[in-house]
């Protein structure tokens, strides 16, 4: 359940003659016993019709099932219609961002208008009502751009809509209409949906208002999708389109599980792949976003990576690979203050385990700043815990520059690596934090270093655990580890630090 102040967020066969007259045959095999002793045809009778009976009972209930959902969400399901004047904002219609999305995905928002377009350019999704007052939740992609909203109610009433406040980070978005007898949808717990639940989607898809579809839920957590920076989807095969983004999925109590989003689709059609936001982070980023119209965030203050590579967790003291490595520690972040170190392996936040970079950003991220957190994690082998205050999380660092080569780069030949000094310029120039180290001015093609994934622009701060300050002391640094052996370092690349491994090829 919603807290205040969104409470309650509460095809025909073609036979050929012989698979015909087999059949027939049969049939006429099958109509034998009539004739000889009817009781049994009786019998066989009435157990067919206490079977078929049976059958359509169970459909008939679950057809009621999903005629009771529609009746008691349609009341909550709103059409959104954003609009964009002319000069237009962006060269998209509002509420769309191709450049953000993965090829196989396609935005859920349709009648994109043509570039000479030169009236006002309209983009339709749907949204949720959340309270009676007024407050609707939807994506932010729907409203995204938008110089005006249009919010359509189940009845065909139009009503202005006012953004309250849009989180690109989640693309939840929150808006508000002047009524206070609206019918609010009721939300559930989305850590208790199951796999394979049945569920209903309601929305606008092609501009179709109150369109009902059903199906199952196919997968939980889904990640990594590459729609927002923080991803938990539900992954339904209930057919979602364009046009059903913010719109709600529900259990068949008629509770919200979740926020319909994105569809994975060649042809820009449902495929039977669709996401939703689990109603569990909707509930986190509405009632902020409802609050003062922005998103606070915990922060930890570290550089993470997958632990992958079974010889990298080996180079930790480590044979699993579960957890997350930490790559970095940001100076004075609450990271730092409680004692994390680079090469840590955080394995559990509060007693649940964290698998992915990305699982662990968000379970940070869904925490509030100046929350208390406990993480177990392995440090060269061995367990341990440590309690860490969340910080605010910052903004993103900038990208990074294209710096070129120092006159004064040297090349070892056993990484395929070209090294410079680190000095000001380059640091500048490829937004580094770190003032030490030494700088990666080329990379040999199919070499060694390219293999483990090192970049030009990259700055080198250890080999092996040992930090390096500068050329003379990463040769130095080198010599000792044998040529036989993997050369782990860390790395940084636009202010990110990470950990790779390069193999010594045979």
């Amino acid at each position: 359940m919603i807290n205040h102040p969104m409470n309650p967020f509460s095809r025909s066969s073609n036979h050929s003659p012989r698979r015909l007259a087999a059949v027939a045959a049969m049939a006429g095999l099958a109509l034998v016993p009539t004739v000889i002793a009817g009781e049994i045809v009786n019998v066989r009778s009435r157990t067919a019709k206490v079977a078929a009976t049976a059958g359509s009972q169970g459909a008939r209930m679950l057809s009621n099932a999903f005629r009771t959902v529609a009746e008691r969400v349609r009341p909550s399901v709103v059409q959104i219609v954003a609009i964009d004047e002319s000069p237009y904002a962006t060269g998209e219609a509002p509420g769309l961002d191709m450049d953000r999305l993965p090829e196989r995905f396609r935005d859920m928002m349709p009648n994109r208008p043509a570039p000479e377009s030169r009236g006002p350019r309209m983009g339709q999704g749907t949204g949720v009502i959340a309270t009676s007052d007024g407050m609707i939740i939807t994506n932010n992609h729907v409203v995204q751009g938008a110089d005006r909203v249009k919010v359509v109610l189940h009845d065909g009433t139009e009503l202005p809509g006012t953004i309250v406040g849009t989180d690109p980070e989640t693309d939840i978005a929150v808006l508000k209409v002047e009524r206070d007898d609206l019918v609010p949808a009721t939300f559930a717990d989305s850590d208790e949906a199951r796999v394979g639940d049945w569920v209903v989607a309601l929305g606008s898809p092609y501009g179709l208002t109150q369109t009902v579809t059903a199906g199952i839920i196919s997968a939980k957590g889904r990640e990594t999708v590459g729609l927002a920076r923080f991803e938990n989807y539900i992954q339904t095969d209930a057919a979602i389109n364009p046009g059903n983004s913010g719109g709600p999925l529900v259990d068949l109590d008629g509770q919200v599980v979740g926020i319909n989003t994105a569809i994975s689709s060649r042809g820009g059609g449902n495929d039977g792949i669709g996401f939703a936001i689990p109603s569990r982070m909707v509930e986190r980023i509405a009632n902020d976003l409802a609050g003062d119209g922005t998103v606070e965030r915990g922060w930890l203050g570290v550089n993470i990576q997958p632990l992958e590579d079974p010889e990298l967790a080996a180079s930790f003291g480590t044979k699993a690979r579960h957890g997350v490595l930490v790559s970095g520690v940001l100076e004075g972040t609450p990271a730092f203050e409680a004692g994390l170190e680079p090469g840590d392996i955080i394995t559990a936040i509060e007693g649940r385990s964290t698998d992915t970079p990305a699982t662990l950003a968000r379970t940070v991220a869904n925490h509030a700043p100046a929350d208390e957190i406990r993480l177990e994690l392995i440090r060269d082998g061995e367990t341990m815990e440590k309690t860490v205050v969340l910080g605010t999380r910052p903004g993103d660092p900038m990208a990074m520059g294209d710096p070129g080569p120092s006159d004064e780069a040297t090349t070892p030949p056993r990484l395929g690596l070209e090294l410079a000094p680190l000095d000001e310029d380059l640091r500048e120039q490829a937004n580094l934090r770190t003032d030490r180290g030494v700088f990666v001015g080329g990379v040999e093609a199919d070499g060694p270093a390219a293999e483990a994934g090192i970049e030009p622009g990259d700055a080198i701060l250890r080999l092996n655990g040992t930090s390096v300050e500068d050329l003379e002391g990463f040769r130095t640094v080198l010599k000792e580890i044998p040529e036989d052996q993997p050369v782990r370092m860390l790395i940084e690349r636009s202010g990110t630090t990470r950990f790779v491994l390069i193999k010594v090829r045979d």
